[in-house]
């Protein structure tokens, strides 16, 4: 095998490594959190949590910033139709006595 080709092999997993122990990091923040006696600042910490795992993925592993515009354009839709459902569930969480 040519160095070349090593070096290709390299890079390739060199961005999913990288996401990879990003979301082990904040999975372990995620964790820790839990721990912490913080009231409902817990809920937010790790909600954004969540947002920032979110784009991890969208990100590096799913390969949004590379991919065609019809690839993002469907991505976008389905997070939009996903806060829809979510402000929809909290709405009618919200509305019960």
């Amino acid at each position: 095998m040519t160095n070349g080709r090593q070096q290709d092999r390299r890079y390739l997993w060199q961005g999913p490594g990288v996401a990879w122990l990003a979301l082990l990091v904040l999975f372990a923040v995620s964790l820790g959190s839990a721990y912490l006696p913080l009231g409902t600042g817990n809920v937010a910490i790790n909600l954004a949590i969540a947002a920032i795992m979110l784009a991890v993925l969208a990100t590096f592993l799913m390969d949004l910033r590379n991919s065609v515009a019809l690839v993002r354009i469907a991505a976008a839709a389905g997070l939009f139709w996903i806060v829809i459902m979510f402000a929809l569930t909290f709405s009618d969480f919200l509305t019960r006595g």
